[in-house]
């Protein structure tokens, strides 16, 4: 089975068209049955609470923004190097 491209980006602001649920691309995922789903964070607030991530298929979803995601290189701590692996 080969993997089928994603057609949207990290970073892409998009909407489901079923429930209107708007927000931000965070993560994406390809299944075994070449199904391909984007986890959307909601850029709006409840209660002054961010909104929970919600996950959609993509024939579902369409753009509605930019893309808001900028590279940025060196973030997070150091980072120890591996020296060996478990095989």
């Amino acid at each position: 089975m080969e993997p089928i491209d994603f057609k949207f980006n990290l970073g892409d602001i998009l909407k489901d068209r079923i429930t209107g649920f708007e927000g931000v691309v965070i993560c994406r995922a390809q299944w075994l049955a070449n199904c391909n789903t984007y986890g959307l964070q909601s850029q709006k607030l409840k209660e002054a609470k961010p909104l929970e991530r919600q996950h959609f298929d993509e024939p579902n979803l369409e753009p509605v923004g930019r893309n808001i995601y900028k590279a940025v290189r060196g973030t997070g701590g150091p980072e120890r190097p591996v020296t060996q692996t478990n095989r």
